[in-house]
C-alpha cells in the first residue's frame, strides 16, 4: 500500500518538475519568437494542474494540520495564483496585439469587404475542424497515458 502511494507521490512530483521545465522552455521560446503566447498559457496551466495533483497525493498520508502540510498548501496556492496571473497577463497581451490589427472596414469597397468576410468564414471553418481533431487526439493521448500508467502500476 505505502509503495503505491510513494510511487504516486513521486510521479506527481515528477509531473510538476516536467511541467515547470516546460514552462521555462516555453517562456524562453516566446522571447525568442519560436513559441506563441498560447503555448505559454498551456504550460502555466500544466504547472498548476501538476501542483494540485502533488498536493492531493501528499494529503493522503500527511497529518491534517501539520506545519509541513500547511506550508505545502500555501506553496501550492502561490503556484496556482502565479500561474493564473501569468495566464491573465498573457491573455491581456494577446488581446492588445489583436487590437493593433484592426482594419478600417469603412474604407473597403463592397467587393473587398465581402472577400474579407468570406476569408474569415473559411478561416473559422478550418479552425473548427482543427479544433475538433486536436480535441480528439488529446483525448486519445490521455486515454493512452491513463492505460500506460495503469499497466505500469500493475507491473
Amino acid at each position: 500500500k505505502n509503495n503505491r502511494w510513494t510511487e504516486g507521490l513521486i510521479s506527481a512530483a515528477k509531473a510538476v518538475a516536467v511541467a515547470t521545465n516546460s514552462l521555462v522552455e516555453t517562456a524562453d521560446g516566446v522571447i525568442k519568437g519560436t513559441r506563441s503566447l498560447e503555448h505559454l498559457v498551456v504550460a502555466a496551466r500544466e504547472v498548476s494542474a501538476g501542483t494540485v495533483a502533488l498536493v492531493a497525493a501528499a494529503r493522503v498520508k500527511s497529518d491534517l494540520y501539520s506545519r509541513t502540510q500547511e506550508r505545502l498548501e500555501l506553496a501550492a496556492k502561490a503556484v496556482t495564483e502565479a500561474s493564473a496571473h501569468l495566464v491573465r497577463a498573457t491573455q491581456r497581451l494577446t488581446e492588445t496585439e489583436e487590437e493593433h490589427h484592426v482594419e478600417d472596414y469603412d474604407k473597403m469597397s463592397n467587393l473587398e469587404f465581402k472577400s474579407k468576410e468570406m476569408e474569415q468564414q473559411v478561416s473559422i471553418l478550418k479552425l473548427e475542424k482543427e479544433l475538433v481533431g486536436a480535441r480528439r487526439r488529446l483525448a486519445e493521448m490521455r486515454r493512452h497515458g491513463y492505460h500506460a500508467t495503469e499497466e505500469a502500476d500493475d507491473a
